[in-house]
């Protein structure tokens, strides 16, 4: 066993928290508790075995698109989409206050974490989509006051403006290479071209910033499921006036902000303004929900034209793509999980990619919330983190049309996922995805995706009375 261990975890997505009086329906981490255990943990272990351990929050770590920037925050207040689109490095330091103060035990964990003296644990942290505006340096300043790291401890937190690539393991959040609609042209640099005090917020942070904010109030599953688009496609199949909606939202955002028109030969069924026409107004879309409810050879054909859409922000080169070749189908739900293959195959293959340029043992990702270890074609392992909030990407027809009736569904995940690398004494790289109080025990590679954890029930009885035994003693104030 060699000295060296690391930790990767994605998508926390920290908001403003539930710390105030009111609900806030924009908070979707509720795992605050399990966070700091598994920190316990880990730094138990690092000064049992004497080891260095690296955890390296491999993006979206925060979650400033759904955080306002004001001064005195009120979870209960709908805030216009003005307040959240304010990226300055100002307006981006008042976003981190609100959610430090929302989520005290994460900043206090992390901080407790690291440790200066030998065995070193250092935190790495690495800028997703949702905490792009971790560019700024008085942001990460905030973070270094807040976590104690300067002076001496100054070395013990590391940021990454893309990815990290080194000791034989290669780790990037994702979104830049799974998503168009979530993608920068710069993401080392991500300040707007047209006001360099702001940064640039492609399609898919404007639809959550202008779209999800408000809608979320009354579905506050629809960001919980990647990608974005696959909930319009789940939404037709239970909620047409929901998909309707979003889709002609999404549809003006995208045409506007890429300055792109699809091309009219392409679309069998309605040009982009009579679509448009029908979905916004009331009237029109009842009819269309009817038609599209009873009619199989006219939902395939709506299929095809709103695939071509989508497809615009989900593939880097959809030019190049026949549309009257693309598959489609009458089913929604078949479309969705369509969607959600695509988005993990762009993912397989630019993980194969980076083996061949980067020289790496270990690929990880994150950014879907959807947990993976596979084999990759050269010997490779390609891991995937998935997330730390509430993921319904993969929740039975029965839950979705729960979800769209409105009834409640929890809103803690099932699982806590993240990956371990551990170095041989010819620092090799050894990495696995496991889940925070489970053991996986994982079958001979290849592993395929979406692994279902399997307790050991021994193993899983004495974390848990160690969890209650350290939450006794910290309750008595005797930790």
């Amino acid at each position: 066993m060699g000295q060296k261990l690391k930790f990767v975890l994605s998508d926390l997505h920290l908001g403003a928290g539930y710390a105030r009086s009111g609900d806030n329906p924009l908070e979707d981490f509720t795992v605050g508790q399990e966070f700091a255990a598994f920190l316990r943990e880990i730094a138990q272990e690092s000064h049992q075995d004497n080891r260095e351990v690296e955890l390296i929050i491999n993006g979206d770590l925060f979650e400033f698109l759904q955080v306002p920037a004001v001064t005195d925050y009120d979870p209960t207040i709908s805030y216009p989409a003005e307040a959240y689109l304010d990226s300055s490095e100002a307006a981006s330091i008042k976003r981190l206050n609100i959610i430090v103060e929302g989520h005290p035990e994460i900043f206090d964990a992390l901080s407790d974490f690291m440790h200066v003296e030998k065995p070193q644990r250092h935190v790495t942290i690495i800028k997703g989509n949702h905490d792009v505006n971790l560019f700024w340096p008085g942001v990460k300043s905030r973070l270094r006051e807040i976590l104690g790291a300067s002076g001496s401890r100054a070395s013990l937190m590391r940021f990454a403006d893309e990815f990290v690539s080194r000791e034989k393991i290669y780790i990037e959040h994702g979104h830049q290479r799974a998503e168009k609609m979530n993608g920068y042209s710069d993401s080392f640099d991500p300040r707007s071209a047209d006001d360099p005090t702001q940064l640039y917020y492609p399609v898919g942070s404007h639809f959550v910033i202008n779209f999800l904010n408000e809608i979320e109030r009354r579905w506050p599953f629809v960001d919980q499921i990647k990608p974005l688009t696959t909930v319009i496609w789940y939404a037709l199949n239970w909620n047409f006036e929901f998909a309707a909606k979003a889709l002609a939202y999404f549809i003006r955002y995208s045409l506007t902000l890429s300055n792109t028109q699809p091309d009219p030969n392409r679309e069998p069924l309605f040009p982009t303004a009579i679509l448009l026409e029908r979905l916004e107004d009331d009237g029109r879309r009842r009819d269309m929900a009817q038609q599209y409810k009873a009619d199989p050879i006219f939902r395939q054909k709506f299929h095809q034209q709103i695939q071509h859409y989508l497809d615009r922000a989900n593939l880097g080169q959809v030019e190049s793509i026949n549309f009257s070749s693309l598959k489609t189908t009458d089913d929604p739900l078949e479309m969705g999980r369509m969607n959600q293959k695509q988005q993990r195959s762009m993912l397989r293959q630019a993980a194969e990619k980076i083996t061949d340029q980067e020289k790496a043992k270990v690929i990880v990702f994150g950014h879907t919330h959807e947990p993976v270890q596979e084999l990759l074609s050269n010997g490779s392992i390609y891991i995937n983190t998935g997330s730390w909030v509430k993921d319904f990407s993969y929740a039975s027809p029965h839950t979705w049309e729960m979800l769209f009736r409105g009834m409640h569904q929890s809103n803690r995940p099932d699982r806590l996922p993240y990956a371990r690398i551990d170095y041989d004494e010819y620092d090799r790289p050894q990495a696995k995805l496991l889940y925070v109080n489970a053991r996986i025990i994982t079958p001979p590679l290849p592993v395929t995706s979406f692994m279902e954890p399997k307790f050991e029930i021994q193993n899983f009885f004495e974390k848990k009375f160690q969890r209650l035994f350290r939450l006794l003693r910290t309750q008595l104030g005797i930790w």
